[in-house]
């Protein structure tokens, strides 16, 4: 943002005072004698500060503050009022035509200061808040490791947290998995918004450990107040309220799911789901048990989260229904701007641990190929493949990529990697 102000005042004394003492604060600073004057320069030089005494000959202030709220190329410029009035009327009328803040002369140069520190302040905040609500979906990652967490020096870059996603969608916060990554996260959120009550989406694509060990450490369930939505398959032979009531049981932890003083809803998933604009459908993987992976949708973009899955025709051979079953979960992922997939392991190591329900690099690179995605995130990573070996991992994607001619970007998931659609 450029350090520019518009000093507009028929005063010159004041005027000079003022900008002296701005330029030496490192500001490029404009002037101007009277209101018309002022509006012709700021509409040449668009200026995102303007300090405007109110009584002036030609246009007064009042006028220059409702010119620039009302001409949309200015309106978002941040105005300071000067008077030597400071009857509340006065006041209260320069607020109400626009003005951001008031100054009642004479003033200290201090004074002015301090209120040209909030100006760039409060506009840089701004300006913040609307490039984060330029994309339709941010996220952080918290947690990329499969199976089990793996820290230690050798996985500094990558992570060793397991899976657990950050994603906003606009105001909406959703947490995608809720592995060791998911206490990081929850630390995060409780620094963000403190004692403000917080609602918040959980999608769990399937409820063995390295998915939900971190639930128990995420500390906004802890929180009176805070709204907890959990969705996943109801369990092959129970309900997911008791999945999660199981794993807190008094055995394995010392606090039970019911002293939890945040209020939790679990919602097992049936169809596709309308949350606000955001279309969620989710689809059955080839994992043990129940493993679904979700598509969220909005505003023309769209995000695929899968892990944990096995090609079929890996699995069984190829045949027409394999290959069908294959190309139902391209079609699935069809088209997405980002596709988060699982890729535990190398080609070599698949032939050991085939029937395990997991994918290679290379299942996870064909797939985005075919699904013809613009972006894929490598993901679950195996707890033996240290930084070094997803660097080597990473390189052969490229690789093959290149000698197979294909286009789409290809990168490596890491903890506190943010991503933006």
């Amino acid at each position: 943002m450029a350090r520019r102000i518009l000093v507009i005042d028929d005063d010159a004394d004041v005027r000079k005072l003022a900008v002296m003492r701005l330029q030496l604060a490192g500001y490029e600073v404009l002037e101007a004698p009277d209101g018309q004057a002022g509006l012709e320069t700021l509409r040449k030089e668009l200026a995102p500060v303007i300090i405007v005494d109110l009584m002036m000959p030609k246009v007064h202030g009042y006028a220059v503050c409702q010119e620039i709220r009302n001409d949309p190329a200015l309106k978002d410029t941040y105005i300071i009022a000067t008077s030597a009035k400071r009857y509340p009327v006065d006041i209260r009328k320069a607020m109400e035509m626009g003005a951001n803040a008031y100054l009642i002369k004479p003033y200290e140069m201090e004074e002015l200061m301090e209120k040209v520190c909030e100006a760039f302040v409060t506009l840089e905040s701004l300006a913040e808040e609307a490039a984060a609500h330029a994309f339709t979906f941010w996220l952080r990652l918290w947690g990329t490791r499969g199976s089990i967490a793996t820290p230690g020096p050798k996985t500094l870059r990558y992570g060793g947290n397991t899976s657990c996603i950050e994603m906003r969608h606009g105001r909406r916060i959703f947490m995608l998995d809720c592995g060791t990554g998911a206490r990081e996260m929850g630390v995060a959120i409780q620094r963000e918004f403190g004692e403000m009550p917080l609602e918040i989406d959980l999608f769990v694509s399937h409820t063995h450990w390295d998915h939900i060990q971190g639930f128990p450490f995420f500390q906004p369930v802890y929180q009176p107040g805070n709204r907890i939505r959990i969705y996943s398959l109801r369990g092959s032979d129970k309900s997911l309220e008791k999945v999660f009531t199981g794993q807190m049981d008094g055995s394995y932890f010392p606090v039970e799911l019911t002293d939890l003083k945040g209020s939790l809803e679990f919602h097992e998933l049936e169809g596709p789901l309308e949350l606000g604009d955001l279309k969620v459908t989710h689809f059955g993987l080839n994992h043990p048990g129940l493993a679904v992976g979700f598509r969220f949708e909005a505003a023309g973009k769209s995000l695929v989260y899968l892990t944990d899955h096995e090609p079929y025709c890996r699995l069984a051979g190829v045949n027409d229904l394999n290959r069908r079953l294959d190309r139902e979960v391209d079609e699935f992922v069809n088209g997405a701007d980002l596709y988060i997939r699982e890729a535990q392991y190398t080609e070599e190591e698949y032939v050991r641990k085939k029937g395990w329900g997991h994918s290679t690099w290379k299942d996870a690179v064909d797939s985005a190929h075919a699904a013809g995605v613009k972006r894929l995130c490598l993901y679950h990573h195996d707890p033996m493949h240290d930084d070094i070996a997803l660097d080597n991992i990473l390189s052969a994607c490229w690789e093959y990529m290149k000698s197979q001619g294909m286009k789409f970007e290809c990168m490596m998931g890491a903890d506190l990697m943010e991503l933006t659609i």
